[in-house]
């Protein structure tokens, strides 16, 4: 899927609940006839839609179609990520601002908190995300960890700011990510990181820390997210395994 081609189209319907021609308490075209208008295949068009879906703008509801909500996007993102190629997406409609860069020998802390190898070298990029097209407040604080042996990745991830760092080091260095696994937690924020983040010190947040790996287990890359809590909602969905 092209990324320019589903945010293009998810603009335009954006563009359009705006100024009315998809009024609040109206149904959006359906995928079929919104494939036909925009000349995309059906997965472009539910991408479009799920930009929308996390802007708050629209729900769906299967048999009913895709109803209008609001003419103006919420703060934050709801997010499903069921795959690595979603959580690229999600990282595509984003900005990364890189705010600082450290290299660093692994220490005890870092081993325990982050998976990291004690006494190796590693180096982290300290960035904010940003959703540029409607300059709202910042979306996250993201530190990235990973070996010096990628350290070419750095200027890259200055390059290509709405690309995953770990999926930049994939296509620079020829390795293929196989699972993210990923750990939720509240945490409150930091007078330097709510200074940052342009929120309140103290105020409740969510921390996320998400393990790149390949197929044999090694570690490709390390983030380490902070979300204000009124700009991010992490959307899980579990489904019970019938026994045979």
């Amino acid at each position: 899927m092209n990324p320019t081609r589903y945010a293009t189209v998810a603009k335009d319907l954006m563009e359009g609940i705006a100024s009315g021609r998809y009024p609040v308490g109206s149904l959006l075209p359906t995928e079929l006839e919104l494939c036909d208008l925009y000349d995309v295949s059906r997965h472009t068009v539910r991408a479009a839609i799920d930009q929308l879906l996390s802007q708050g703008l629209v729900s769906r509801r299967k048999r009913v179609g895709t109803r209008v909500e609001a003419n103006s996007p919420r703060g934050g993102y709801s997010q499903s990520l069921p795959s690595v190629a979603d959580l690229a997406q999600v990282a595509a409609t984003q900005q990364r601002e890189v705010q600082s860069v450290r290299h660093f020998v692994a220490d005890l802390n870092e081993t325990t908190r982050l998976g990291l190898v004690a006494g190796e070298h590693y180096f982290c990029i300290s960035s904010i995300r940003v959703d540029r097209q409607y300059n709202a407040a910042p979306l996250c604080w993201a530190d990235v960890y990973a070996q010096r042996d990628y350290a070419e990745v750095i200027e890259l991830a200055r390059e290509h700011p709405g690309q995953l760092i770990a999926e930049l080091i994939e296509q620079h260095y020829g390795r293929v990510i196989a699972v993210v696994d990923q750990q939720v937690r509240a945490v409150s924020l930091t007078e330097a990181m709510a200074q940052a983040l342009k929120a309140e010190a103290g105020s409740p947040a969510l921390k996320i820390i998400r393990h790149y790996r390949e197929e044999n287990g090694d570690l490709m890359a390390v983030s380490e997210t902070v979300h204000p809590d009124d700009r991010f909602t992490l959307v899980t969905q579990m489904r019970k395994v019938r026994s045979l």
